[in-house]
């Protein structure tokens, strides 16, 4: 299925005008707080948007879709889980977080505990990061290579360039503006467009459920087993992931943050409903795809008339460069302010440590265009991240905020400990076991709860000092 040069122009126009933005961006980035976290003067009416496109990127759209074509609704689990955890980061620590005024995972770890905490627990988020820019890299470039019929790699490239060029021209300030255009044109595509003319297009509900076998429309086919696989990824992976908690610290207040999270989250879940069951439409129209993933991009090709289907395909490629920023920009965050500001350069001016998280953006964003190209797949670069992430530093960091019994030599001692149990675990069970976060994940409260309390208590002066900052709410000017 060809696209029309209408079509063409507009995605064209649309990557260009992302540029455009980071140009703005780069003149608006005036200080540190601009340039890593928007100013934390964002509102609720965009801090909503830009958390909800940050959470939606291409495993939950063109992944979703392609759940949704081979297991129909049931394969809305895996945004589902992604709209829990992001409930839950605002019923649980987004208040706390906001309140800290932070620009890293690894600082809060630092405040609580050590710096060695942080560095260990800030380079595990690194990596993360670092491995979902990669998987949305790809994502685009197999959507845009069988969009074009250009070579995958060259879209990589092409993609690449422009997400690293408007992220390392205005940061979070230009990453908060292109995603809010990115949500709005993710939203309208699919809730005003995909959705009515593919429903329309198979006769609605009644003409959808004809089509299918039963079993599309039951909300555990997919499994448990993969349901508790993506609950314990997702729900907790992303409570504690670096991209959505530099989303937090963007917020202007604890209460956007609070509130804006549960939103965000509950229209996650939606979206997620809805991508699902446009991959049951496209199983019905388009019957024969040789790659599910590419199920929701052919579709509305199919369905959606032309101009608009540009505009949709603009929205897909949205959601993956929105994620795809954020999480460039956040490991980014990670090296300049847990390795060079702490260990490199601790008094070196905003403008020096602006100029080199843009260094680093353009060393990892060549990383991540190298990695996008020579792998082409990374779910299990991807697992291994999550596993990691979840199962070596979610006990401490919510131990921080929850027990104040806690010790920098337990923290310590748990993320090390467990950080080998994952890897030895996946090594042995691979890596669709949900082995590795559960033995990663119980290693690390027994060694936390163990060593804090042969080493406790904490000195009282540091556990006050942490407590009043998660307390303090200072308005801003």
């Amino acid at each position: 299925m060809v696209v029309s040069p209408i079509d063409t122009g507009l995605l064209v126009l649309y990557l260009l005008g992302m540029i455009g933005i980071g140009y703005w961006g780069y003149h608006k980035s005036e200080t540190l707080d601009d340039y890593l976290v928007a100013g934390r003067n964002i509102p609720i009416w965009m801090y909503v948007p830009v958390m909800s496109a940050v959470i939606l990127g291409g495993a939950s759209t063109v992944g979703g879709g392609g759940l949704g074509y081979q297991h129909g609704v049931s394969g809305a689990w895996l945004v589902i889980s992604l709209g829990i955890g992001t409930i839950a980061l605002g019923l649980l620590i987004s208040t706390n977080l906001a309140n800290l005024k932070a620009f890293s995972l690894g600082e809060v770890l630092e405040r609580r505990y050590d710096k060695y905490s942080g560095t260990i627990g800030a380079m595990i988020a690194s990596i993360y990061a670092l491995t979902i820019a990669i998987t949305q890299t790809i994502a685009i470039g197999k959507v845009l290579s069988a969009l074009f019929a250009f070579q995958q790699s060259t879209m990589i490239i092409a993609a690449g360039v422009i997400i690293i060029g408007y992220t390392a021209l205005g940061g979070m300030l230009t990453v908060t503006m292109t995603d809010f255009v990115q949500w709005i044109i993710m939203t309208f595509g699919i809730f005003f467009l995909a959705l009515p003319l593919g429903l329309n297009a198979v006769g609605g509900l009644s003409g959808l459920t004809a089509e299918l076998d039963p079993s599309y429309f039951s909300p555990t086919a997919i499994g448990w087993q993969t349901i508790s696989s993506y609950f314990l990824l997702y729900v907790l992976g992303i409570m504690i992931g670096q991209d959505i908690w530099q989303r937090v610290f963007t917020a202007e207040s604890a209460e956007v943050a609070r509130k804006g999270n549960i939103a965000a989250g509950t229209y996650a879940i939606v979206y997620g409903i809805a991508t699902a069951f446009l991959g049951t439409i496209a199983l019905v129209l388009l019957p024969n795809l040789q790659d599910p993933e590419l199920a929701l991009p052919r579709l509305i090709l199919e369905i959606v008339p032309v101009g608009f289907s540009g505009l949709i395909l603009a929205g897909f490629i949205s959601a993956m460069m929105s994620t795809a920023d954020s999480a460039l920009l956040a490991s980014s965050t990670l090296f300049t302010s847990d390795v060079y500001k702490r260990f490199i350069h601790p008094d070196a001016s905003d403008k020096t440590y602006a100029r080199v998280s843009r260094a680093f953006i353009l060393v990892l964003g060549a990383v991540m265009i190298y990695a996008a190209i020579a792998i082409g797949n990374v779910v299990q670069a991807l697992i291994l991240a999550y596993d990691l992430l979840t199962g070596s530093i979610f006990i401490p960091i919510f131990a921080a905020f929850f027990w104040q019994r806690s010790t920098w030599q337990g923290a310590l001692s748990s993320i090390t400990v467990s950080g080998v149990v994952v890897i030895a675990t996946i090594w042995t069970h691979g890596f669709s076991s949900n082995l590795p976060i559960i033995y990663g994940l119980a290693t690390s409260l027994v060694t936390f709860v163990t060593v804090s309390l042969l080493t406790g208590p904490p000195a009282q002066a540091k556990v006050r000092e942490w407590v009043e900052s998660l307390d303090s709410a200072p308005s801003i000017d």
